[in-house]
């Protein structure tokens, strides 16, 4: 019962980061907002109510991480590297492409994972890992040029945000690694949220930008902060605890799917069907690098 509930919230948790992308989308195309704008604010307002809701609801101590140097430095590593690092390349690849282009870029990080330490380490991968590393990369040519050498489907800036989207994604499932058994989640990732926000409010100064306030503006930045972050990050942890992090991280890899459904459906993106064909060969990464491991 326990296994069951954790699926259901993973799957959970993937619908609804699913559903952020397209709703970035909707600003960047109709209402002129820019990832520059819209990621430090993003982030500050996530990490505050994550920091209200582990501090005053969890009973959680949230100055622990600081008293230790080496700790502290990893917080703030993974705040720039991590969470920074991929939640701007993730909503520039978004304005530059598409929300289901963007988000698929961010499943290419298994496959860098594993030629990084192939590379650096001199470990050599198993079958399975070399047929995943190929599917990844043919996965992603097919989108980027829809099997055509000569032509690029997207603009050069965005296959580089989506490739630093990959390379970032890296970063946010290593660097908190020793942390998380340290200390609790919400603690880490508030303060990674609130540090990787305020570097990019002081670095962009979005309260200079000149963004002309609505109810639908409001109201889809809404949408990302609590549903788009807050709820589907409570969710995951949950799956996590209840199914283990190998069906949690399956079972949330319907984010892609997910946002390619809303943003065909909703903002009428077209996706040929070589994309979607794709789509399902980086995903499928996921699947093949699960075998013998559930």
């Amino acid at each position: 019962m326990e296994r069951k509930k954790g699926m259901m919230a993973a799957f959970a948790a993937g619908l609804l980061w699913g559903s952020t992308s397209p709703i970035a989308q909707f600003l960047f195309d109709n209402k002129g907002i820019d990832s520059k704008w819209l990621v430090p604010y993003r982030l500050l307002a996530s990490g505050a109510l994550l920091f209200l809701y582990a501090v005053v609801i969890k009973k959680q101590k949230p100055v622990e991480v600081w008293k230790t140097g080496k700790d502290a430095v990893r917080t703030i590593a993974f705040g720039i590297l991590g969470v920074m690092g991929m939640q701007f390349s993730f909503f520039s690849a978004i304005q530059e492409t598409n929300a289901g282009v963007a988000t698929i870029f961010q499943y290419l990080n298994p496959a860098m994972l594993l030629i990084y330490f192939a590379v650096i380490y001199r470990v050599m991968p198993k079958k399975k890992e070399i047929i995943a590393v190929l599917f990844s990369i043919t996965g992603i040519f097919l989108v980027a040029t829809h099997g055509n050498l000569h032509s690029l489907s997207i603009s050069p800036k965005g296959i580089i945000f989506g490739l630093l989207l990959a390379v970032s994604t890296c970063f946010y499932g290593v660097l908190p690694s020793p942390l998380l058994k340290k200390y609790p989640a919400e603690i880490i990732c508030a303060w990674s949220m609130l540090i990787g926000g305020g570097v990019l409010f002081f670095l962009f100064r979005p309260w200079k930008m000149a963004v002309e306030i609505d109810l639908e503006i409001v109201v889809a930045f809404l949408g990302i902060v609590i549903p788009g972050t807050i709820l589907p990050f409570c969710f995951y942890l949950a799956a996590v605890k209840y199914a283990g992090s190998v069906y949690a991280g399956l079972l949330s890899s319907v984010e892609p799917v997910a946002a390619t459904i809303v943003a065909a459906v909703c903002l009428g993106t077209a996706f040929p069907p070589i994309d979607i064909l794709g789509f399902a060969m980086v995903l499928a990464t996921l699947f093949i690098l699960s075998v013998n491991s559930m």
